[in-house]
């Protein structure tokens, strides 16, 4: 009942914002694509085959040349490929296409097609608006990735500039050598064993970073400006100021 709602939703979106929903051919030539084609054997001509559509791509592109500006369809795809959370190898989702458009034509379009969906089908559900936005370059600097998921929280931060004057010379010899020291504030964390700590050492080594330096917090009862050095642990102490 969802799933029809939703298409339903999508469809009368669509429709209302003069996109003219195409059926595309579900029996192609094979084109290079992300993953592997299922084939079907051509009766009429031995030894050929048709591939399913990984995605409408090229046939809605050729809609645009024949004048189609806006096209859409829910469309189903398949892909030859090992079933994973993120992978399914037959899957539905809505295509489409635009001609003479900005980039901000298309995320704007998405952004009021998401929202209003939730907002007409879970009226209880609250909906942030506008959407974040993120450049590849904040991604990389705060979330280490350009796909992050911002309900995790846990921003790495830029600690070069507080370090580089400090007398802890593993900081010191990064940043001089061009790198950058960054840290995460873990929350719930100061209970680590020391090898749980070594583990988490190899694996930021693993992902090219020099190492790992840990700073434990102990429980101050209060506001952080109550902490103390004694209530830090770290290799780093005697190299740091409150």
């Amino acid at each position: 009942l969802l799933r029809h709602r939703v298409v339903k939703f999508m469809r009368d979106f669509m429709d209302d914002r003069g996109f003219i929903e195409i059926e595309t051919p579900i029996l192609i030539k094979s084109t290079p694509e992300g993953a592997r084609d299922y084939l079907v054997p051509s009766r009429l001509y031995p030894g050929k085959f048709y591939a399913l559509p990984q995605s409408p791509q090229q046939l809605k592109q050729l809609l645009m040349v024949a004048g189609i500006e806006k096209y859409f369809q829910i469309a189903r795809c398949f892909r030859d490929e090992d079933t994973r959370a993120d992978r399914q190898p037959e899957f539905t989702q809505l295509d489409l296409e635009m001609s003479f458009i900005e980039e901000e034509d298309i995320l704007n379009l998405i952004e009021e097609l998401f929202t209003s969906m939730v907002e007409t089908i879970k009226p209880e559900m609250q909906v942030i608006k506008p959407f974040p936005r993120l450049t590849y370059a904040e991604a990389i600097e705060h979330y280490g990735t350009d796909k992050p998921d911002l309900r995790f929280g846990l921003e790495i931060r830029d600690l070069s500039d507080i370090v580089a004057q400090s007398d802890f010379s593993i900081f010191r010899s990064a940043i001089a050598e061009g790198g950058k020291v960054k840290g995460i504030c873990a929350p719930s964390c100061a209970s680590y064993t020391r090898h749980q700590l070594d583990e988490l050492n190899k694996l930021v080594q693993n992902l090219g970073a020099k190492g790992l330096v840990t700073i434990i917090l102990g429980a101050s009862g209060g506001s952080i400006n109550d902490l103390t050095l004694e209530m830090v642990k770290s290799v780093a102490t005697k190299f740091l100021t409150l």
